[in-house]
């Protein structure tokens, strides 16, 4: 399991935690998944190919995972349906926040 503790967008994020989900189902050795998220502009990006400059090279890496897997489909939800993974990643955050504030203390 990977740990950033600076990501620049919402959108990175997404696409960092979808990346490193793949990697996980791949080193499981399941062969069929089906991704969700609330995002919709990484969900076209992966679904259409369309490229978006900001998240390019995580896109292609998805894209490239997808080769391992029998079958992979990734799917658009309301985020009012994603509370949990909201809130999980929120916490994330937080923690992450507090551990790096913590790293550079203020003299």
């Amino acid at each position: 399991m990977s740990h950033c503790f600076y990501v620049s967008s919402p959108l990175i994020a997404e696409g960092l935690a979808l990346r490193e989900a793949l990697f996980y189902c791949i080193a499981k050795g399941l062969r069929a998944v089906k991704c969700e998220s609330d995002s919709l502009q990484l969900i076209r990006a992966l679904n259409e190919e369309t490229p978006i400059s900001e998240i390019y090279g995580i896109i292609a890496d998805i894209l490239n995972l997808v080769v391992a897997f029998d079958y992979v489909s990734f799917v658009w939800i309301p985020r009012s349906e994603n509370k949990a993974a909201d809130a999980l990643a929120k916490q994330a955050l937080s923690n992450a926040s507090f551990v790096a504030s913590s790293m550079n203390p203020r003299v």
